[in-house]
């Protein structure tokens, strides 16, 4: 392949995918809730992500911005068991660069119980994301091809009709972890597929030669790949380029 699909957009750079990014996710914020009310938005962890909570946390105190935070909701993708105050869990880090201090209430703020171990957390959370169609998903990818905490080669098929799938066996620490099923994450009218960094490359090219990776395999009502030039593999070329 020497082209991208015409849903993949290339940035320059990681920093120029989060801006971007940024700006979509107030758009589709303000279209969910003067359509249907309410903004119902599904985080990724990584570091562009976090360059995107940055960007929101900025606007989310700016009185300036003119946009109903009250009417946000905002879920986790996946969740590592860790102690709930653990630095290497996405909700403290998400915390610390955005939600800590938003002016979406804390009610609306559904964090995963995943210090309570994976098998109980993960059905508090089915009871909590049931019912919910989201707004805007976002998945960031790692340099296997994996997203949130769905890896490639493992089996769920125990727990395919769940919307949170619980991993015991994660290639990266820590081991034990609770995640959206590809289903539930499918489930949004928005999905944005983050990929940034030269460590990629060799996923994104298994992924455009056609791999069955976690990433490629989630798709919702309108799916965009935003992806950094540097994470490109040199012999795709692309004329699109944000």
């Amino acid at each position: 392949m020497n082209k991208l699909p015409e849903n993949w957009r290339l940035f320059d750079s990681a920093e120029e995918v989060a801006q971007y990014t940024s700006h979509k996710i107030m758009e589709l914020a303000d279209e969910a809730i003067s359509e249907r009310g309410a903004f119902h938005l599904v985080t990724a962890g990584g570091t562009t992500p976090l360059s995107i909570y940055r960007i929101l946390a900025e606007l989310d105190r700016s009185h300036s911005t003119k946009m109903n935070w009250d009417k946000w909701h905002v879920y986790l993708g996946d969740e590592r068991c860790l102690p709930k105050n653990d630095p290497e869990r996405n909700s403290v880090s998400l915390n610390e660069c955005w939600l800590g201090k938003s002016r979406i209430p804390k009610s609306q703020i559904h964090m995963i119980p995943a210090e309570l171990g994976a098998k109980e957390a993960a059905v508090i959370y089915e009871k909590i994301v049931k019912g919910v169609f989201f707004d805007c998903v976002l998945l960031g990818m790692g340099e296997d091809g994996h997203t949130a905490s769905l890896f490639p080669g493992h089996c769920h098929e125990h727990e395919q009709k769940h919307l949170v799938q619980t991993e015991f066996h994660s290639p990266k620490p820590p081991a034990e972890r609770v995640t959206l099923s590809s289903k539930c994450l499918s489930q949004s009218r928005h999905l944005f597929k983050l990929v940034t960094g030269s460590s990629k490359q060799e996923a994104v090219g298994k992924w455009l030669a056609g791999a069955a990776l976690p990433i490629a395999e989630i798709q919702a009502t309108h799916t965009q790949v935003f992806i950094s030039d540097d994470s490109l593999p040199k012999k795709v070329s692309n004329p699109t380029t944000e």
